[in-house]
């Protein structure tokens, strides 16, 4: 047995039914010469069965300590069935961009079964051109994207002709969660959290000192944080219908943009993503006067960490959206995001992953509801309007039982006072955007995607003196084709 994290399990407690945590993404896949989508789906349960022992969460699932009383336990699901993960989903004719991407946020709004692995591959079938996509899914208290995308890596192949892999070592040990055995880990795992408090008081002593010494200096201050951010529609109770679609933007292009004005590829994307913003609620009548706030998750993993589960903290970042001029919007964003690095560093100290605190998964669950029962999250204003995510991903070329992978659109999470969530994730030379939100606070999330896309045209113009994604060959992506949504100048890009 292994118990979850503090940081994993708390995306269970948060969960309900209008706040799913899904998360996913959905890869185009070209079917190998001669193969039907029926096919394709009955040689993937195959192909994956063979490859689950790879991958820890795929066979395992949670038991969960009687009473709430501590964070349940990842044990071998006994009862695996490899069709209760693979699951085909017709999308409604034509099967194009719109189609897809209406079909991905039906599915997102499911609670995922918790007794159960918490991963399924849905394949949508139908769409134009005979093509499938895969929307792959896993519950957030399994992993975050880093993970997520090293389990890619090592489910999928660099070649179409897939290699054998290795079966297990040896039989998967039986785990034994009685009810007692449950009762005994959790005190168990209460003693350890004891015993470690010396530490975390040292850490919070030496947090304090730094703390105390950036208030006395005049050239610093703590950003974003501890600010409150202005009111926006997305910051509301949200319903439990979702609203997601997709764009996708040359990498090449993004890097140069960032180096023109010595940033980085996140201070463009958080630069699309404020110039998007101010756009789409100026037209609404909308804007605040003062600056929205993004949170952005950071990683805490050490290089090379692939293990699963999630290893992230939040920075609060100022998007400038009260600035009209986008040159010194991006200035204003690369400084508060600085200053956001800052703080996580100083905070370091008391960044606690794994508390456990008898009763705490009760006490969590049940506050969470009390929000939801009483509307509360519409009443009041939160630390940040959006969630804005960069997730590096697979530089390599990855196919599944002999298809070519040609997307890597993220699906990620909405919840009560944060409807909107937009996420960035890289594949090839390409990065791929997925704009996850609530429907009743974003119901027309295309506009938004449309006001990215122009930001993202305007930027490149005024900061590129000829675009590089012109200069060098294009990768093709093959999938069904909207004109009106491509982000790319080039004509040998198709994307759905």
């Amino acid at each position: 047995m292994k118990k979850l994290a503090a940081a994993d399990a708390s995306f269970l407690y948060a969960e309900t039914n209008k706040c799913t945590s899904n998360i996913a993404s959905v890869n185009m896949m070209i079917l190998p010469e001669g193969m039907t989508s029926k096919e394709f789906i009955e040689n993937l349960k195959q192909y994956l069965s063979d490859r689950s022992h790879l991958v820890d969460y795929m066979t395992r699932k949670l038991a969960f300590v009687p009473g709430n009383w501590d964070h349940p336990v990842w044990v071998q699901d006994r009862d695996f069935d490899i069709n209760n993960h693979v699951i085909e989903y017709p999308v409604e004719a034509p099967g194009g961009r719109a189609e897809m991407e209406d079909a991905v946020a039906r599915i997102h709004e499911i609670k995922m079964p918790l007794d159960r692995p918490l991963w399924a591959w849905w394949i949508l079938t139908g769409l134009e051109g005979g093509k499938i996509a895969v929307y792959n899914q896993a519950h957030h208290a399994t992993l975050d994207g880093a993970s997520g995308n090293a389990a890619y890596v090592t489910l999928m192949d660099e070649t179409p002709d897939h290699p054998e892999v290795e079966p297990p070592a040896g039989e998967m040990a039986e785990d034994d969660d009685s009810p007692l055995r449950l009762l005994e880990d959790a005190f168990q795992n209460f003693l350890r959290f004891q015993m470690e408090s010396g530490k975390r008081i040292i850490g919070a002593m030496d947090t304090s000192r730094r703390l105390m010494q950036r208030s006395l200096d005049p050239s610093k201050d703590f950003g974003a944080l501890g600010k409150v951010a202005p009111k926006t529609p997305f910051n509301t109770q949200i319903s439990e219908k979702r609203t997601w679609v997709t764009a996708e933007m040359p990498l090449a292009d993004v890097k140069a943009m960032g180096k023109s004005v010595s940033g980085t590829v996140n201070d463009i994307v958080m630069a699309v993503c404020a110039g998007g913003l101010r756009s789409y609620l100026e037209r609404k009548g909308e804007l605040p006067d003062e600056s929205l706030i993004a949170g952005c998750p950071v990683s805490l993993r050490k290089p090379g960490d692939s293990t699963p589960g999630t290893q992230v903290t939040m920075m609060n970042v100022e998007l400038g959206t009260e600035i009209a001029d986008p040159l010194e919007r991006i200035f204003a964003i690369r400084a508060s995001s600085a200053t956001a690095k800052e703080m996580v560093a100083e905070l370091a100290g008391v960044f606690e992953g794994n508390a456990a605190i008898p009763g705490m998964p009760a006490i969590v669950s049940a506050n969470i509801n009390a929000v939801e029962s009483f509307g509360l999250a519409q009443w009041f204003r939160g630390p940040i309007n959006v969630c804005i995510s960069n997730v590096p991903g697979p530089r390599n070329t990855l196919y599944a039982n002999g298809a070519e992978m040609t997307t890597h659109y993220p699906v990620s999470i909405a919840t009560h006072g944060i409807g909107l969530n937009i996420t960035v994730q890289s594949y090839r030379d390409q990065l791929f955007w997925g704009i996850t939100a609530c429907g009743k606070a974003v119901p027309d999330a295309a506009e938004l995607r449309d006001d990215l896309i122009e930001t993202f045209r305007s930027l490149r113009a005024r900061l590129l003196p000829m675009n590089v994604s012109e200069l060098k060959p294009r990768v093709a992506v093959s999938a069904p084709a909207k004109e009106t949504v491509k982000v790319s100048d080039s004509p040998e890009e198709k994307v759905a």
